[in-house]
């Protein structure tokens, strides 16, 4: 439960925020590569995105069906996976000067909130790269049960107007006032809206369109690859859980660059000071 009188709260999307990318996708490659004998669920996966394409069933329906293989699992065995997972793949794909702005909100004193639609069962293991006290949450599965062990959403998909129902539910109702959020996304205009200090990193072509509408701030910064190489690379992984080693992302430190933390500490004090003077 957050304290009372708290101190400025950052709250991050992760995937296309503070990464490149969809996760789930890299999720993807990383199990099957270890579940081979798994992959027969990738025809349920072709079946479910042509049932999205034709908007029989919806993206939340869409996202249990690719999780679905992991409900065969035992449950230590995905938290092991999970954790490796993170440490071995997603802990070299931060963006540069996103993390260092984590890390200033850090430094400051401010709390750090990471909430992502992204499953907890891997984005959890998240804690182990992040600033001690930052808060971890993601969407939270029940895989047991329901029909052929389909799983199901525990307390919904954490995506749009459904993260701010869970931050209330956690007590952060009053965290937007003094607060910051970063997003790359439309379906985080909620969340953007929620806080007095927007942020749009790298957005998304709806979600420049909402920046414009409403006047916040865009971070861009030069691309390590090519546009094509992004959309190809999660092409592949979306249908085929695999694709060529050419179209990866470099690898990025896991860890913030001292210079840039200390120059994103001094633009996080002047926008509260110029909140200030406005106010």
């Amino acid at each position: 439960m957050p304290p009372e009188n708290p101190a400025p709260t950052a709250f991050f999307d992760y995937d296309g925020t503070l990464i490149e990318g969809d996760s789930i996708l890299f999720w993807h490659r990383h199990y099957y590569a270890r579940r081979p004998w798994m992959r027969v669920f990738q025809a349920a996966s072709w079946v479910g995105m042509a049932l999205n394409a034709a908007r029989v069933i919806d993206s939340h329906a869409l996202k249990r069906v690719f999780l679905w293989p992991l409900a065969f699992e035992n449950p230590e065995t995905l938290d092991a996976l999970g954790r490796e997972f993170v440490l071995n793949d997603l802990a070299f794909r931060f963006h540069g000067p996103v993390l260092a702005r984590l890390w200033a909100h850090h430094r400051l004193g401010h709390r750090v909130v990471v909430i992502s639609a992204s499953g907890t069962f891997y984005l959890r293991h998240l804690a182990e790269l992040l600033p001690p006290g930052c808060v971890v949450l993601g969407t939270e599965m029940r895989w047991e049960g329901g029909f052929l062990r389909l799983p199901s959403y525990r307390g919904g998909n954490l995506r749009g107007p459904n993260k701010i129902t869970r931050l209330r539910d956690l007590g952060y109702a009053g965290a937007g006032k003094g607060g910051f959020a970063y997003s790359d996304h439309p379906h985080d205009v909620p969340l953007l809206e929620f806080v007095d200090h927007p942020n749009c990193i790298r957005p998304t072509r709806g979600m420049a369109a909402e920046a414009g509408r409403h006047g916040w701030p865009v971070w861009e910064w030069p691309r390590a690859r090519a546009a094509w190489k992004v959309k190809a690379e999660a092409l592949f992984l979306l249908l085929f859980a695999w694709s060529p080693k050419f179209l990866a992302a470099p690898k990025e430190s896991p860890k913030p660059d001292e210079a840039e933390v200390e120059r994103q500490e001094k633009l996080i004090g002047i926008e509260t000071q110029n909140d200030g003077m406005m106010k």
